[in-house]
């Protein structure tokens, strides 16, 4: 049964001692005004961390980077409950590097289960311009993976700027991006969605895309 406790041992053991070597306070908004090497260094830290952990690790980190999460709501069942926490801490810290900006942006298109994922998070968590313009680029992708995760992001990141991106993505030939499309324009709660995201709701002959369209349809009244 060893093998579900998770994270494993080895990507505790990373994410700890980098985050004894990283765990600084953000600089100056002046000081930060360019990337930095370490930033980016930061970065593929956190991709080569939670790359190939288990799917109940990955659940954990991205749910605590999600929007509206609590640990108080997570069970207490895994073991390794104490090193999920640090694990997701840590990589939270990368929010306002912009050195991570360009190698998050290179992991959404990564193969691995879960570091897109987490890539796609953490970019919509940036308080940047070019975190934002990342995530645009990314939902052009040829991969309907990449467009997907790239309208989860924007949906973390609320730019008013991606709105009309999104309403095109409602019309993505995958149904995986016109949820995370319907999901996105609803946490941005803009009107001119609400006859995009009915028309879905009425429409789309997936039953994911109609509940993502109503509960976006929900947040935005």
């Amino acid at each position: 049964m060893m093998s579900r406790r998770v994270p494993t041992l080895a990507a505790v053991t990373m994410l700890t001692a980098a985050a004894a070597t990283l765990g600084v306070e953000p600089a100056a908004d002046a000081v930060r005004a360019q990337p930095s090497a370490a930033d980016a260094i930061r970065a593929g830290q956190i991709i080569e961390a939670v790359s190939g952990i288990s799917p109940i690790a990955c659940e954990m980190i991205v749910r605590s980077l999600g929007v509206g999460w609590s640990w108080g709501r997570m069970h207490r069942e895994p073991d390794a409950i104490r090193e999920h926490r640090e694990i997701a801490r840590w990589v939270s810290g990368a929010l306002d590097d912009l050195g991570a900006i360009a190698p998050l942006r290179a992991a959404l298109d990564d193969s691995d289960a879960c570091v897109p994922r987490i890539a796609a998070r953490l970019l919509g968590r940036t308080e940047d311009r070019r975190a934002i313009d990342s995530l645009l680029d990314a939902l052009a992708s040829p991969n309907a993976r990449t467009r997907q995760l790239a309208a989860v992001g924007l949906g973390y990141a609320e730019a008013p700027e991606s709105v009309d991106p999104l309403l095109r993505a409602l019309r993505d030939d995958a149904a995986s991006v016109r949820a995370a499309a319907a999901w996105a324009l609803g946490e941005l709660e803009d009107e001119r969605a609400v006859g995009p995201l009915a028309r879905l709701l009425s429409d789309d002959p997936e039953a994911d895309v109609r509940r993502a369209a109503a509960l976006a349809l929900g947040n935005i009244y």
